[in-house]
């Protein structure tokens, strides 16, 4: 969690009891902070924010170099590991744009976050949906990545669901669903969807 005044920590990590992992010296208004799975050489989720430096780990520890923006995150090729959603480019981190769209545009200033991201068709990876640049339409783009994981949609994940409705109902951030997702995994839950 990123903090915003000089008294507090710049950020810090929960764990699942409430116990504090690590947290980082004071230093004002840490404005935006990202916890996602963006590395595989790393297992679970990375940490990177506005004023901290580099590409941290559940212990705090510097893994890497820091993630270029610290905004949007999508599962889009077909590794398990998250790329970084930033305007209207998808780009695979350490480099590499997967997707730069053209004649859209995103919203909310410097957060420059999409319209919505989410598992819309079925497929456990995302789409990303961005307002055109004249405000006539809106375009929805899905990966042309193929995968071997098998993972049922995210949309069956009571918590993904919550997740999609907080980005146009609350602070908008991406979405996460209540398991982890990422290469090092072999078999992901499967929902238990039944009909009366």
């Amino acid at each position: 969690m990123p903090h915003e005044n000089s008294s507090a920590p710049s950020s810090h990590l929960n764990g699942s009891n409430g116990s504090i992992l690590f947290q980082t010296s004071p230093s004002g208004d840490n404005g935006r902070g990202v916890a996602a799975n963006v590395s595989a050489s790393n297992p679970g989720a990375e940490y990177w924010s506005s004023n901290v430096s580099g590409l941290l780990n559940a212990s705090g520890q510097n893994i890497g170099s820091k993630p270029a923006s610290t905004n949007f995150v999508i599962w889009w090729d077909g590794d398990g590991e998250r790329e970084l959603l930033d305007g209207t480019q998808i780009t695979k981190y350490p480099s590499g744009t997967l997707l730069s769209g053209s004649g859209v545009a995103s919203n909310n200033g410097t957060k420059a976050t999409p319209g919505l991201s989410a598992d819309l068709f079925g497929d456990w990876r995302e789409e990303v949906i961005w307002r055109t640049s004249n405000d006539s339409a809106l375009r929805i783009y899905a990966t042309p990545h193929q995968t071997n994981l098998r993972i049922a949609t995210l949309m069956h994940d009571v918590q993904y669901r919550v997740a999609i409705a907080w980005q146009n109902t609350a602070y908008n951030q991406p979405p996460h669903p209540s398991f982890y997702i990422g290469s090092d995994v072999t078999s992901y839950p499967w929902p238990n969807v039944t009909t009366p």
